[in-house]
């Protein structure tokens, strides 16, 4: 299968449901490796203090200043193939390690697009890749999706109607920004982890300030894929630039374009 078959499955999908799943989207080696190295970034991290953000769950901001464990999930072809059709020019926005444990209740309802100042009937200019480092199950605070509720934010569902996202570790859920979804209630036994990839589109403003939680001398270790999607990139003609320059001469000088 050619890289356009999944791409082409996953578009019509998210124009009709709003969300696309992808099951095993890494080994489970892979995913071993993410999760050993990200229990030691939860283990200090501590709850939230809220319903939205959770008391019984742990989230890690500005997960790629802390970490190189997680730069191939954030340029995997597939989800920058998707992102570069519906989106356009775009830039990494929130990037989460998020831990459900026991004894959390669901999640407010909202969309990732609500943050933006926008008409509630705008067009899609966010897309989040959500990544299960555990299996979601309905019992551990698998994500609660509404399919079919998207592209209008002036119209909310009832909490009631969701569907719980059921996938094994290391498959990748994309939704739209308007998509209607929550955090599920976690009422077993296990924590449930997983890493939130929001793309934007680059006119806009990213949640996460990554070129403080990113600075120069971290970013030149980075691939340059990574870097431009962390901010060191310009949106032709002007946005972004540094002294007038496309930032990505701060690592090849002779790549300027002024």
């Amino acid at each position: 299968m050619t890289l356009a078959e999944p791409v082409a499955v996953a578009l019509e999908d998210l124009a009709r449901d709003g969300f696309h799943i992808v099951e095993s989207a890494r080994s489970a080696s892979e995913i071993a490796a993410i999760r050993s190295e990200l229990a030691h970034l939860m283990k200090a991290t501590p709850f939230g203090d809220n319903s939205f953000v959770g008391t019984r769950t742990k989230r890690r901001h500005s997960v790629f200043g802390k970490t190189r464990v997680l730069d191939g999930l954030a340029t995997e072809p597939l989800v920058l193939e998707i992102i570069a059709t519906r989106l356009g020019d775009a830039l990494l926005s929130a990037t989460v390690a998020c831990e459900i444990h026991p004894g959390e209740t669901s999640q407010p309802i909202h969309t990732d697009d609500g943050i933006y100042p926008l008409p509630a009937d705008h067009r899609d200019v966010s897309l989040s890749a959500l990544w299960a480092i555990d299996d979601f199950t309905a019992d551990n605070g698998g994500t609660v999706i509404f399919p079919g509720w998207h592209g209008d934010r002036s119209v909310r569902p009832d909490p009631s109607e969701g569907r719980v996202v059921e996938m094994p570790a290391g498959s990748v859920l994309l939704y739209t920004g308007t998509l209607w979804h929550g955090g599920g209630a976690n009422t077993g036994a296990d924590l449930r982890l997983a890493v939130i990839l929001t793309y934007v589109e680059s006119w806009l403003r990213p949640q996460d300030s990554h070129l403080i939680s990113v600075p120069v001398d971290l970013a030149r270790t980075l691939a340059p894929e990574l870097r431009a999607l962390l901010g060191y990139s310009m949106r032709p003609p002007f946005l972004g630039y540094v002294d007038g320059l496309d930032p990505s001469y701060l690592f090849d000088p002779e790549s300027a374009i002024g």
